[in-house]
């Protein structure tokens, strides 16, 4: 049943950060891009400027001749012809002659992919309606991409936080230079433009601190670290003197504050400073144009464009595009060394703590409209360039050519065209198709690979979690050291604790919480926010409130007296210490309040003054693609009512909020409580939301139904029939669980229900339920109880196939000579619907005009299937050239499939044990559906299974849902208040249910054998648990063989099952029959079994390689009517040129193959022989 519009809001807000940096890409992020790319400049008799500007992407449209009609191309056509969901791009490329009126030409770069539900995405503003008119699901969200028909999903990775000095400790920075140490104070600047442009290139500086007190300034230019001495940079960034450097640098140390708490300086600054100043004096410069001068000297000829501008143009163009490339204004970037000076000191000298770069506080995330932006500009960029060269080769070759004139335009034109712009477009769609980035620069990322991957809708819970993981990076997946997967506090609230798979990526591959969400570009109207504006009004608010505003070469006092106040990376000012809070507490309340100018996701980190502790300041931030999530503030007064406040990872760790189920948590009266989180169960991810009463079970038992709920066969799709995925997994009656959360409704999973309601007994029936095996009732299987089916397409695509000659003459058509397949290919060469196929037998057959001849295609696999649906592509007028055949393999339930419950227990099925063998219950007369074993629980102690089994029991006799959401009696009792009387516990409640309906009140019943029909000695627990049916069946997995294909060169049986291989007998397995004495066991394994051969040795020479057959001519005639004589046999010794001795000796074909392989390496193999055996 399809919901009315609106109703898969909360789905949508899921994957809303997708969405939202892709639009924003298309809306204002490509042409902020392509205004910064540098025009380039062609000298030649006139200056020339070639740039870029004006980009458009349009919606998908069909590949289609005719010019008039535009047909639009859906995502559910692309996914059936296996094509990309892509749009034209289009940008003008610009030339202007010395200054005369600029010529625009219109460049068309190729193919642009396109995101679902984005702004050109043709299903952005259909209801639930009229999307399954458009063949999709009703509750189709977006946010992926389709690449040759497969769905791509962009992979969030963790990056260092943007625009936040970090003090980092690491054992390279020592090896860099000679004289450095592990410390260093780190920034990763996001480039910025005049009024708070960005298009999110960003440079990592590096403030490296030297064992002779000075400190260098290092940052990449093309994949080189350069260090510059900080003290020129300093002296070249503004006209200063060396005492305004000093005093800036010792403003911190105050000999009355030392030893106090929060005092960052120590005496050591003021030697610092003359060490820094002395070096710029021993380089002899003096004056800011020195400082300019020695920089551009040494960047001329690294900087690409400015190899024949001065110097002086050199170190400005340097400076501004590489040193804190986020601030624009000189002053600021001035102000901001300065205060990473200070906190580099602070660090050396152990006042300070260094940041924890695996902490989320010290983490932003990177969306998929950011990164295509900065990869795209590179592309942009590199086009251009060779653009340039090509024009510029031009010219120089052939002087006539006229470049003023303008027709030389389309001269011009075809000399770029060398150049195809198709390229860029191409670039972008080989980066979505295989998350690979081809660049020589590394744009400032980690790493190079694993930037999208594949959506796989196995079932509708893996497929929403592909949009909420996070991934820390692939460089640490290998790595050896673990303290990056820990699980850290700061990350309560944004990051599910519970959630992350196990094996490599634990700890790695995290999920974001039900309630976190990322700050966007756009505000709650979807209009994109002006940060210009938003920050203007933040620094009014502050210097009204008494922040003292830092002026340019004016020493700051700093902490304990006042601390330092940076808005989005950019020192604004100082607060004194005695007014901060006051201050801090203001800025939340405007936060909160709807009427102020304040965005509501701005980040108000106040880090206190401590010993030791994290260097103190306020730290705001507004900039997008932070990690945020609402809590209650409860400090405001409560007639504003709008009390729900959205809070950074950053800010959180310094705040005091309290969670209903944690009492006060061990808070002192000293710092009450200012937040309160709104429900506990925020702290988890969506699919762990669904584990009923997980606050019931062992921590890791809800980490592995976190797991199996993404790889159980469910309910994937609603459009199953417009589909044409590789392989899907279908649940044929699923059922809605009795005993759900809250979260289960909220997003509305009843659209893909994932198991069925199994009435559950437990106990120890038969021994055939040892060790987590279970047995099924095959009345019930019989029934329809976890029925399912795999579908599998075909794609056969003639234009593909074959050699470019033949294409045009190959069509789907029957063989009229070969009478055998008409059974099973209709006329038009393709099968019958609702055929089956058995394996070897042929579905579809090709015809070639040229020849005359059919070739049929052959059904692969050993099991048999029936064609599902066979859809074709009528898009070319003539014979069809591409169909899908889709393949349907019934799966039911048989030994050896893996079955779970939601609360990870996980087991196989063991027997399928008929009706009237199963116990009964002697009042109902009902028979379970499953039997587990008892010792399933104690040492797991999943006791939420068991109350789920009684709740389940309870609701269905009530006929009603029962919620099972975690922490619920918790936040009962604080929202009540009852501390006084000990509230009922969950059990009593449940059996007060049970007993009003006449059954136990703890849900054991007497059953009755099935086999003797006498009662049973004890009460059986037994009652409706909800099952889920995983994906591992044994009829995909098992492996067997007797003979069968083997290997060229060694003639042993080759692997894989596919290939119809064998299972090694390894190093190990031999180890252990070897430790049995089992040799004869041994002998058959390794050899007889395996490449047993007969090989002829010459006992003379010892070789096996020298000897060879002899053809022997027949002595005796044949006797007619009898059969002929067998000539005999002749083998002779090359080497020795005789037939004597010549022995038959059996042994495995490699050792033949290892003396042949030592021959070839001269080196040769004699062989003693002698009957001992």
């Amino acid at each position: 049943m399809a919901k009315k519009g609106g109703e898969f809001k909360e789905l949508e807000e899921l994957v809303r950060h997708h969405i939202d940096s892709f639009d924003y890409m298309v809306d204002r992020g490509l042409e902020i891009m392509l205004d910064n790319i540098k025009p380039k400049l062609i000298i030649f008799l006139t200056i020339i400027l070639l740039y870029l500007s004006n980009p458009r992407i349009n919606a998908p449209i069909r590949d289609v001749r005719s010019r008039t009609t535009r047909q639009r191309l859906l995502p559910f056509e692309c996914r059936q012809a296996k094509v990309s969901y892509t749009g034209k791009f289009e940008a003008d490329v610009c030339f202007q002659y010395d200054g005369r009126p600029v010529i625009r030409e219109k460049y068309n770069f190729g193919q642009f992919p396109i995101m679902l539900k984005s702004k050109l995405c043709y299903l952005r503003s259909a209801d639930p309606q009229q999307l399954v008119s458009l063949k999709e699901e009703a509750s189709e969200v977006g946010g992926y991409f389709i690449m040759n028909g497969i769905e791509r999903v962009f992979r969030c990775l963790i990056m260092p936080k943007q625009n936040y000095p970090m003090s980092m400790t690491r054992g390279s920075y020592r090896e860099r230079r000679e004289g450095h140490t592990d410390k260093a104070v780190v920034i990763r600047c996001v480039r910025e433009y005049q009024s708070s442009l960005t298009d999110h290139s960003s440079v990592t500086v590096r403030l490296y601190y030297l064992r002779n007190g000075s400190a260098r300034v290092g940052f990449w230019v093309r994949g080189r670290e350069y260090l510059l001495p900080v003290g020129i940079v300093l002296k070249a960034l503004v006209e200063t003197t060396d005492r305004e450097i000093y005093e800036n640098l010792t403003s911190y140390y105050d000999e009355k504050y030392e030893k106090v708490k929060g005092a960052v300086g120590s005496q050591l600054l003021g030697e610092r400073a003359k060490i820094i100043l002395d070096e710029v004096r021993d380089a002899s410069l003096f004056t800011q144009d020195d400082c300019l001068q020695h920089i551009g000297e040494h960047f001329q000829p690294v900087v690409d464009e400015l190899e024949n501008k001065t110097p002086y143009t050199v170190a400005h163009a340097v400076l501004k595009d590489y040193v804190f490339v986020h601030l624009p204004n000189f002053h600021d970037k001035f102000s901001l060394l300065i205060f990473m000076l200070q906190k580099l000191f602070s660090f050396v000298d152990q006042t300070s703590a260094p940041d924890n770069p695996d902490s989320l506080q010290n983490q932003d995330i990177l969306l998929p409209g950011h990164l295509m932006t900065i990869y795209l500009k590179e592309k942009l960029e590199d086009w251009l360039r060779k653009a340039k060269s090509l024009v510029q080769d031009e010219l120089t070759k052939n002087n006539t050519f006229n470049f003023l004139a303008e027709i030389a335009v389309g001269d011009v034109r075809k000399v770029m065209d060398k150049n195809s712009p198709v390229t860029v477009s191409t670039a972008v769609e080989s980066m979505l198709r295989s998350g690979r980035l081809a660049t020589q620069t590394g744009l400032d990322l980690q790493q190079r690979a694993g930037y999208t991957v594949q959506a796989e809708r196995l079932n509708y819970l893996r497929f929403l979690s592909f949009f909420r993981a996070v991934h820390r990076g692939a460089s640490f997946a290998g790595g050896r050291t673990t303290s990056v997967r820990k699980l850290l506090p700061e990350s309560w609230g944004f990051l599910c604790p519970v959630h992350t798979p196990d094996g490599e990526p634990c700890g790695l591959l995290n999920h974001m919480t039900c309630s976190c969400r990322v700050t966007s570009y756009f505000d709650s109207q979807g209009v994109v926010k002006d940060f210009f504006d938003i920050r203007k009004s933040i620094l009014g608010v502050l210097t009204s409130l008494g922040m003292i505003a830092s002026l340019p070469k004016l020493a700051q006092a700093g902490p304990p007296k006042a601390l330092s106040v940076l808005l989005d990376g950019r020192v604004i000012g100082s607060l004194p210490s005695s007014e901060i809070e006051k201050v801090v507490a203001h800025l939340r309340r405007l936060k909160v309040s709807a009427t102020s100018a304040i965005p509501d996701d701005m980040e108000v980190g106040y880090v206190p003054l401590s010993i030791g502790g994290a260097y103190p300041g306020l730290y705001i931030s507004t900039y997008p693609s932070r990690f945020i999530r609402p809590v209650r503030n409860i400090s405001i007064p409560c007639e504003e009512r709008q009390d729900i406040e959205l809070i950074g990872p950053f800010e959180q760790v310094f705040m005091e909020i309290k969670c209903p189920d944690g009492g006060n948590g061990g808070r002192s009266n000293a710092f009450p409580a200012t937040h309160e989180e709104i429900h506990p169960t925020n702290m988890l991810s969506v699919v762990a939301n669904l584990t009923p009463w997980s606050d019931h079970n062992q921590s890791p038992r809800n980490m592995y139904q976190c797991q199996m709920a993404k790889q159980t066969m469910a309910f994937s799709l609603q459009s199953l029939r417009f589909r044409a995925d590789q392989k899907i997994y279908h649940l044929q009656t699923p059922q809605t669980p009795i005993v759900r959360t809250g979260a289960y409704t909220k997003y509305s999973i009843d659209e893909h229900p994932t198991g069925t309601n199994a009435i559950v007994a437990v106990l120890a029936y038969t021994g055939y339920d040892m060790e987590d095996a279970m047995i099924l009732n095959k009345s019930s299987v019989d029934r329809g109880m976890f029925h399912g089916q795999i579908y599998q397409t075909e794609t056969i695509d003639l234009s593909d196939e074959g050699s470019r000659s033949d294409r045009s003459h190959r069509r789907f058509r029957r063989s009229n000579t070969d009478r055998s397949s008409h059974s099973l290919i209709d006329s038009d060469g393709l099968p019958y619907v609702g055929q089956i196929i058995n394996p070897n037998e042929p579905y579809c057959s090709i015809y070639n005009d040229i020849t005359n001849t059919s070739k049929p295609k052959y059904r692969k696999g050993s099991e048999p299937a029936i064609v599902d649906y066979v859809a074709v592509d009528t898009k070319s007028k003539k014979h069809l050239q591409k169909v899908n055949i889709r393949f349907r393999h019934p799966r039911n339930p048989i030994i050896g499939d893996k079955f779970s419950s939601r609360h990870g227990q996980k087991g196989v099925c063991s027997q399928l044990w008929p009706d009237i063998d199963m116990p009964f219950s002697g009042v109902t007369g009902m028979r379970p559906d499953l039997i587990i074993n008892p010792h399933a629980f104690p040492s797991r102690m999943t006791i939420a299974m068991l109350l789920e089994s009684l709740a389940a029991k309870g609701g269905s006799l009530n006929g009603n849902f029962v919620d099972a959401t975690p922490f619920a009696s918790t936040v009962r009792a604080s929202n009540t208040g009852e501390d006084k009387s000990e509230p009922e516990s969950l059990v009593d409640e449940l059996g007060k249910m049970l007993k009003s309906k006449g059954f136990n009140h703890h849900g054991v019943e007497v059953l009755y054998s099935g086999v003797y029909g006498t009662e049973l000695t004890c009460e059986i627990f037994i009652g409706p648990v909800y099952y889920q049916r995983l994906r591992h069946m044994v009829s995909d997995k098992f492996q067997v063989r007797s003979t069968g294909p083997v290997d060229q060169i060694t003639r042993q049986p080759i692997k894989g099952r596919k290939r119809g291989g064998g299972i090694r007998f390894g190093e190990m397995e031999r180890d252990s029959m070897l430790a049995h004495g089992a040799a004869y066991l041994l002998h058959d394994r390794l050899h007889t079994c395996s490449d047993y051969h007969i090989a002829d040795v010459c006992s003379i020479c010892g070789s096996i390689l020298t000897t060879h057959y002899q053809p022997q001519r027949r002595i005796v005639r044949d006797i007619g009517g009898l059969p002929p004589v067998k000539a005999p046999k002749k083998v002779v010794c090359h080497a020795c040129q005789t037939s004597k001795g010549i022995e038959t000796v059996a042994m495995p074909y490699v050792f033949r193959y290892l003396a042949a392989e030592l021959a070839a390496m001269n080196i040769k193999m004699t062989l003693h022989l002698n009957d001992g055996a």
